[in-house]
């Protein structure tokens, strides 16, 4: 009989569900779905109000309101915050950054070149290149299973934590995230809006980040509706600022955000993992950790969620590859 110590230590439903799959895509697929209990706890903590930055002033508005148009500065922190958990995570950061950059190059080129370019390598290397490559993806998919199902090391999760006391990660959880997973929107066509005299934009705005006011246009909509006595606007901006959003920290949200990167990494391998596979993923994954055959967070239907991940890999997308126009 397979004991459950078993069952986790050899994951055999997440191996299933691999199957068949780039292992370098699946086991990162994995480990995205697996951080999800560490994003509920941050998202918790800024529910209930506490300064998970700290007891440190928040950077000055210029630079905070300019975090509104450099989504980019955001990625980059972001995974430079993963980079210092340890030597591992590390390594996981710098494979990442390489598919980006080669997922970039990719795009610009057609079936055909990629295909000219290979055949442009001698025979014998390209054995051994595919050889390599196999046995060097299939020893980091075996190290990160093991290293997914050991103990948490409070050290590398303390130093996690510290680097979320950087500006552009206080602005990704406060007003990023939320925007995303409230609205449905990026927080610049929020401000775009606003700055365009949209009330319902304004209120939204308003209601996730205060700060918002001192944006030079909005400050002029606030000023001109004071001076000539706007009370449906000024009631609403009043209203705006004594509120918060509701901000959702179930963990439906969070592995739907965390689906919509699982999401966007596979496009970029053009290896495209599909919404019902992610689903799938969740279970094996809750299967194998004795938790339920059917990931118990996930109550929706197939097409609610898969309009869930569409939202978060635009998100993801904006954050990694910013529109240069």
């Amino acid at each position: 009989m397979v004991t459950m110590q078993q069952d986790i230590r050899e994951m055999k439903h997440f191996r299933k569900w691999a199957e068949n799959k780039n292992p370098f895509l699946a086991v990162t697929a994995m480990i995205i779905a697996g951080f999800s209990q560490e994003c509920f706890e941050i998202f918790e903590s800024v529910r209930k109000g506490k300064r998970i930055e700290g007891d440190i002033p928040l950077p000055s508005l210029k630079r905070w309101l300019k975090l509104y148009r450099n989504p980019n500065r955001i990625g980059k922190v972001l995974l430079n915050a993963l980079r210092d958990i340890n030597d591992d995570t590390a390594k996981g950061v710098a494979i990442i950054e390489g598919l980006l950059k080669g997922a970039k190059q990719l795009q610009k080129m057609t079936g055909e070149q990629l295909k000219a370019e290979w055949e442009k390598i001698l025979p014998d290397d390209r054995k051994e290149i595919i050889e390599d490559g196999h046995k060097t993806i299939e020893e980091y998919k075996e190290y990160l299973i093991h290293d997914f199902i050991c103990e948490a090391n409070e050290e590398e999760a303390k130093e996690f934590k510290k680097n979320l006391t950087k500006p552009e990660l206080i602005f990704f959880i406060r007003v990023m995230v939320p925007s995303f997973s409230l609205y449905g929107t990026y927080p610049v066509d929020l401000l775009r809006k606003s700055q365009h005299g949209d009330n319902v934009a304004l209120e939204k705005l308003i209601r996730l980040d205060k700060s918002i006011i001192f944006d030079p246009k909005i400050s002029g909509i606030i000023h001109q509706a004071q001076a000539l006595k706007i009370q449906e606007r000024m009631s609403m901006i009043k209203k705006a600022f004594r509120s918060s959003p509701k901000i959702k920290t179930d963990m439906k949200t969070i592995k739907c955000n965390l689906g919509g990167l699982i999401s966007y990494f596979s496009i970029m391998m053009r290896q495209k993992i599909t919404a019902a596979d992610i689903s799938r993923l969740y279970d094996a994954i809750a299967d194998d950790m004795g938790i339920d055959e059917v990931d118990p967070d996930l109550d929706m239907t197939p097409e609610t969620f898969e309009k869930a991940i569409q939202r978060a890999r635009t998100m993801w997308h904006i954050i990694l590859i910013p529109d240069k126009k």
